[in-house]
């Protein structure tokens, strides 16, 4: 993970352990393994959608990877962004494991979470209930709809067509928090079958801050 990163504390990484129920230990290899082992599933996939839905290393590897940008203070950052913003209706599209719906909502946001329905949703929900969190859960038309902002990041490169989305995006959405520059395209990370620009549509404000060029 670069950095020691401090887990004890964070309720990222004890709520997986309390859903998972295994030592501590075993859940943090597991995270620190989930990358290379997603990588070698993907090879033997059947069905691309079935794959996002059925295996459980997502709650491992979305774990590790949030624990990062807490540790970075990357979430922090798009609240405060969202507050200096104003703005109000906000959607986590592929919202995993759910940590940036629970904390909109915790900042009193009006905040959606759509995901495919499985494991990793599944989890999410679960999350919301432990921490009496009333997040508005969202079908897959969700994108049709008017919002200030939408968190699709480590979407988009998942997408054999992501241009569909970009132009709901651009139809519907004021603002949304994407990290494009940031996405690997190598053996461990397989699930990354497109590349996609935002320039056309959409102006880069600050860290993963984009903004709509048709909206005022």
């Amino acid at each position: 993970m670069g950095d020691v990163i401090d887990i004890s504390k964070s309720r990222i990484f004890n709520d997986l352990v309390e859903y998972i129920k295994i030592p501590r230990n075993k859940i943090l290899q597991k995270c620190a393994d989930a990358e290379k082992e997603l990588a070698l599933l993907w090879k033997e996939k059947k069905n691309v959608i079935e794959f996002y839905q059925n295996t459980e290393l997502y709650l491992f590897d979305l774990t590790k990877y949030q624990l990062i940008l807490e540790h970075q203070e990357k979430v922090k950052e798009m609240i405060r962004q969202i507050k200096d913003l104003k703005l109000k209706k906000i959607l986590e599209y592929g919202g995993g494991i759910g940590e940036f719906s629970l904390l909109c909502f915790e900042n009193d946001f009006e905040i959606s979470y759509y995901d495919l329905d499985g494991k990793t949703k599944d989890y999410a929900l679960w999350r919301f209930k432990k921490h009496n969190c009333d997040i508005n859960i969202e079908k897959s038309n969700c994108l049709d709809k008017n919002w200030d902002v939408v968190n699709i990041m480590d979407v988009l490169e998942h997408l054999e067509s992501p241009g569909e989305i970009i132009t709901k995006l651009k139809k519907n959405a004021r603002y949304i928090f994407c990290n494009p520059n940031e996405i690997q395209y190598n053996e461990l990370c397989p699930q990354h079958i497109s590349k996609f620009d935002l320039t056309k549509d959409f102006e880069h404000i600050k860290g993963y801050l984009w903004k709509n060029k048709y909206f005022s």
